[in-house]
């Protein structure tokens, strides 16, 4: 009989702060501020190089160049944008946070362990206290020639304005629905660039309908998006609502834009396409931790399950679940509600994780008022703006799966066959499987399974999510850092054992 070798009690493992905030947008900028200045250590991780998330995307450079004269800019994105300065600054003036620009996370776990990935570093983050900041994500759309060169979304033409400075040219088509595509309509214009058409999929009786949500504390956003739309008008921009079966034709490239309006089919040339079709919660961080998805009807999306102070639950079982969920979740990555709402929420999961750590008196009626002020328009802009070019499914020749180039025929033919579970699908297709990992197929494929089962909304949930999340060298994961000493323990066998009476008596005969 082999005998184990004696098993040492192992070593705790350190924490390496009181929390750690993954994403530096504004309800993760927030939150470190107010737990910082309670005293607590704070580690905050984010993939981009400088605090502001995409809202407040690179603003500290483009003030200094404004200061310089190149005002154009600042002045096209609006005071919006620029409202961001004062909290980037009291952010990079709290000693007490622990700023890791340019660090993706690709793996969160319930007990509060997150992997990191730096260039080639990577390692092991613990706190006992995870707060996930890190936002949303444009819905995928995919229609007719989406994977053409050219075609892009809203928020990818706001990253190249506000990184780069990078102004489109040519004839500009901007079609879908949201208050981002008229925001961005808007700004091209301040930018001398004209766009040749905005096409809405949304139209004025969805806003008469949404009319009846509108509540005091949500008029604010509503006027200034009236605003925009004035402003485009006096532009001559033209603009259609309506607007459904959208194509992008080409070879190359994109060469037009072709749709139908009030049952008429039209074709307009572009160079560039835009595309939007609201904004949905990022939930491959949630996922590949194992927290509960919910669906969203309003939405049509999924979003975490939380409670009002962001804490999430795990849907481990119960002998690999920690006695408690170490993660909370804030801002449009808990549920969509722009700048105001993910501050106010971030500053409501600081002050639950201040409490949980002995150091507050709870959440502030102030607070949870503010979280129910600034997300009081919600409901009015579900039903003003529903989702228009991701409503209908896609044909069969349409792709899918980026990564792979699946079509939805191709889906729907392994979906008749049998492969009617999101993860056998992903086995048999590689659906999912590529460098997005399914963040743009994901809720496409669920809904063709829901088809094909006659369901109206998508179950099972989601392709279940696993570590790495985002892609991990191998270089970086051979050298790991903060390494948890009971999982790289090793249970060795002895080489040559001894045979005793005893043993030998329980050896079955050769």
């Amino acid at each position: 009989m082999m005998h184990a070798t004696g098993l040492r009690p192992a070593p705790p493992v350190p924490m390496d702060a009181d929390a750690i905030i993954v994403g530096c947008g504004p309800s993760g900028m927030v939150a470190a501020i107010e737990l910082a200045e309670a005293g607590c250590s704070v580690i905050v991780v984010d993939m981009q190089p400088t605090p502001g998330g995409q809202i407040f995307r690179n603003l500290e450079a483009n003030i200094v160049a404004a200061h310089s004269g190149s005002r154009e800019l600042l002045a096209a994105l609006g005071p919006s944008y620029r409202a961001g300065a004062d909290l980037i600054q009291r952010f990079r003036a709290c000693t007490r946070i622990d700023y890791r620009s340019q660090t993706t996370v690709w793996e969160v776990r319930p007990d509060g362990t997150v992997g990191w990935l730096r260039g080639m570093e990577a390692g092991y983050l613990r706190a006992s206290h995870v707060l996930l900041a890190h936002g949303a994500m444009e819905r995928p759309t995919p229609f007719p020639g989406w994977t053409l060169p050219g075609v892009m979304t809203a928020g990818a033409v706001q990253t190249l304005l506000k990184a780069g400075n990078l102004k489109p040219s040519g004839n500009i088509v901007l079609a879908g629905t949201g208050p981002l595509l008229l925001l961005l309509a808007r700004q091209l214009h301040r930018l001398g660039v004209k766009p040749a058409l905005v096409g809405r999929t949304d139209r004025f009786a969805d806003g008469l309908r949404a009319a009846r949500h509108l509540r005091q504390g949500g008029l604010a956003p509503v006027i200034k998006g009236l605003g925009w739309l004035a402003h485009l008008k006096l532009a001559g921009v033209r603009s259609v609502t309506g607007l459904s079966d959208l194509a992008a034709e080409g070879h190359e490239k994109v060469e037009a834009a072709s749709f139908t309006v009030r049952g008429r089919k039209m074709r307009v040339p572009c160079d560039l396409l835009v595309v939007h079709d609201g904004i949905v919660p990022a939930v491959d961080i949630p996922n590949g931790a194992g927290l509960v998805l919910q669906w969203d009807q309003a939405n049509a999306s999924w979003r975490p399950r939380t409670k009002p102070d962001g804490q999430a639950a795990s849907t481990l079982p119960p002998e690999l679940r920690p006695n408690h969920c170490a993660i909370r979740i804030t801002g449009d990555a808990r549920r969509i509600g722009g700048a105001d709402a993910a501050m106010a929420h971030g500053q409501l999961a600081a002050q639950a994780i201040l409490a949980d750590l002995g150091r507050g008196s709870g959440i502030s009626a102030k607070v949870r008022a503010a979280v129910g002020r600034t997300l009081s328009v919600r409901p009015f802009l579900d039903a003003a703006f529903p989702p228009g070019l991701s409503a209908p499914l896609p044909g069969n020749d349409t792709i899918v799966c980026r990564c792979e180039e699946l079509t939805a025929g191709t889906l729907r033919e392994k979906i008749r066959a049998g492969f009617t579970n999101m993860d056998a699908l992903r086995g048999e297709t590689r659906c999912g499987m590529g460098p997005c990992q399914g963040r743009n197929c994901m809720v496409t494929a669920a809904r063709l399974i829901a088809e094909g089962r006659g369901a109206d909304s998508p179950v099972p949930p989601v392709f279940r999510g696993r570590p790495p999340v985002r892609p991990l060298p191998l270089g970086a994961l051979a050298s790991l850092t903060g390494l948890d000493p009971r999982e790289t323990e090793l249970l060795t066998l002895e080489d040559k054992p001894e045979n005793d009476q005893e043993d030998t008596a329980h050896v079955p005969a050769q």
